[in-house]
């Protein structure tokens, strides 16, 4: 505040309490000049109040300018500021500024400066103006060369495209060609459309089904084993990937079998789901014989199963060998043992357990007979090593299956074909004479043959036969002498010989065990020609051997001739008989 301000705020205090004492005497009544110096007191204070108005004016007036050039200098500044930072950021462009021919894919520098347009000299940016002048220009010899190609491409593309409508018309002209020489493909055996369905078909197998196919195929083709393979099944159903309706089988009558529904047993039918396509092969075994071989893949499970049936034609000379309706093979065995120990009961996948547990089924569910069986020979077939989904398949493993399947189901089929009718015969009393060994006249004849149960067998014997073994009890008779014996029949038969044991009431004990070697320990000499009548073989040496036992002993007139009669102290007879000299010597 100025002295001149300070001053008159005291000259105004002074001049208020001059004021306040006058008005006290007036009001008193105590003066009688009281009232005019109010007046005068007044007509000061009121110079002075003009006086203080006029100040204040000033005062303001003064700071109104001097805030105007604050405003100004302010404005100025923050003008500066901005267009410091402006400044800054054109800066910092500047710093940071890429040209363009920076993010161009150029040649190297070294390969260019090998070029017409690389010439030393000059600064860098010379330099650089050279090499993209350069670069352009080669550019624009690339452009006219690819616009060059295009249009060679397009053409092409015109061009593929004909040729691609023309080959789409191919394919019905073929099928008409094919429909008509389908009585000439018939007629040479060329069966060219049979294999192109079956080519398609095939697609769609599964690849453990797949391998089975090609490789029978291969085979049989490439051999000539004379194998016959198809693919069957619903094609519809696997393209769309659903399996989940399985056929129904059929039995010999054309009835469906009876199966629960899958709402009785949902979880059954899941877990033995099978793919709706099949691969059977019909192996040729003799003349009109044939044996057809179906393989399933069951999808949960992994695992390749077979079921077997055996035709024969009217034709065959097998036909005459057996009566009309006569059942020729047992399919649930006939498979069995194909390979030693390989019985087909078990399911080779582990993990077939949790799936029974999975589903709520029994441990011991078995798969369906409907499906067949799954041997282990059939896996190695299909090349299967594992049962994961990452485990791949041994081409190589089902190559080198082949041609042991092929031989040994032909085999397989002839043997029992032949044990069948060896048994019917056996069954009505007769020796068969197929494939009969030379011998002399025999006298003992087949009595009785008969199916024979394992309890009723000679504790010896049980312990040289399965559960799985044919057990027959057969009666061999000479006037009132009699031989009983029991024979067990593998499944391997003939590769397994059958055992036999004998009885021979009053007996020698001796010669008794002689004859049992002869037919048990040396049955090889039987096998000449053809091993399947072995059964034949073994009844008629069995009837040779009593023969000599009888007429050895003296129970029967001796008509046949013994070099030596008994041998050892164990009176042993000859029981060998030599062809050649035909005569009896001991072994």
């Amino acid at each position: 505040m100025s002295t001149g301000a300070v001053d008159a705020c005291g000259l105004y205090k002074k001049i208020c309490a001059q004021l306040s004492g006058a008005l006290g005497l007036l009001k008193d009544g105590k003066s009688d000049t009281a009232l005019e110096e109010c007046m005068v007191f007044f007509s000061q204070l009121k110079k002075y109040n003009c006086k203080a108005q006029q100040q204040c004016k000033r005062v303001r007036d003064n700071t109104h300018q001097l805030k105007k050039k604050l405003d100004s200098k302010d404005l100025m500044l923050k003008n500066l500021q901005f267009e410091e930072i402006y400044l800054q950021r054109e800066i910092q462009k500047c710093h940071t500024f890429k040209s363009l021919d920076e993010e161009l894919c150029l040649i190297p520098e070294g390969e260019w400066m090998t070029t017409e347009g690389g010439k030393p000299g000059g600064t860098k940016h010379q330099q650089m103006v050279r090499r993209l002048e350069w670069e352009l220009e080669q550019r624009k010899g690339m452009k006219s060369k690819l616009e060059t190609w295009e249009k060679k491409k397009k053409d092409l593309q015109t061009e593929i495209k004909k040729l691609e409508e023309y080959m789409s018309s191919l394919p019905p002209q073929l099928d008409e060609l094919l429909a008509s020489t389908t009585q000439v493909q018939d007629f040479l055996g060329l069966k060219m459309v049979q294999r192109r369905t079956q080519a398609e078909m095939s697609a769609w197998l599964p690849p453990e089904l797949y391998n089975i196919y090609s490789q029978v195929v291969g085979y049989s083709e490439y051999l000539g084993s004379g194998a016959v393979v198809t693919i069957n099944g619903d094609i519809e159903r696997a393209k769309t990937n659903d399996s989940s309706d399985i056929d129904e089988p059929i039995d010999n009558e054309g009835k469906h079998s009876k199966r629960r529904s899958a709402a009785q047993d949902p979880g059954k039918k899941k877990v033995f789901k099978a793919h709706p396509l099949t691969v059977e092969v019909i192996v040729p075994c003799d003349d009109g014989v044939h044996a057809k071989v179906l393989f399933t893949y069951l999808l949960k499970l992994r695992i390749v199963t077979v079921g077997i049936s055996l035709m024969i034609t009217t034709s065959s000379p097998w036909r005459e060998k057996f009566s009309v309706g006569t059942d020729y093979m047992s399919s649930k065995e006939l498979l069995c043992d194909l390979w030693e120990g390989d019985y087909g009961d078990e399911c080779p996948n582990p993990e077939m357990a949790s799936l029974l547990n999975k589903y709520s089924l029994p441990s011991k569910s078995k798969i369906p007979a409907s499906l067949g069986r799954p041997f282990l020979w059939a896996q190695r077939l299909a090349g299967i090593t594992g049962y994961t989904s990452g485990d791949g398949l041994n081409i190589k493993l089902s190559m080198e299956t082949v041609p042991g399947f092929l031989s040994a189901v032909k085999k397989r089929c002839l043997a029992r074909l032949s044990l069948k009718y060896q048994l019917r015969n056996l069954s009505s009393s007769k020796l068969v004479k197929e494939g009969a060994i030379p011998q002399p006249t025999i006298l003992t004849e087949l009595s009785m043959w008969k199916e024979a149960d394992i309890e009723n067998l000679p504790e010896l014997m049980k312990k040289h036969v399965s559960d799985r073994d044919a057990l027959y009890e057969i009666m061999v008779k000479r006037a009132k002498s009699t031989c009983k014996a029991y024979l067990a029949l593998p499944l391997r038969y003939p590769d397994t010989p059958p055992f036999i044991t004998l009885h021979i009431s009053g007996s020698e004990p001796n010669n008794l065990r002689s004859m049992e070697e002869e037919l048990n320990v040396h049955i090889s000499e039987l096998v000449v020609d053809n091993e399947n009548y072995l059964l034949t073989k073994v009844v008629s040496r069995l009837c040779l051997l009593l023969d000599v036992y009888l007429e050895g002993m003296g129970v029967e007139p001796q008509i046949k001739f013994f070099l030596n009669k008994f041998k050892g102290p164990a009176n042993i007879l000859p029981f060998v008989y030599n062809s050649e000299k035909q005569l009896f010597e001991h072994r």
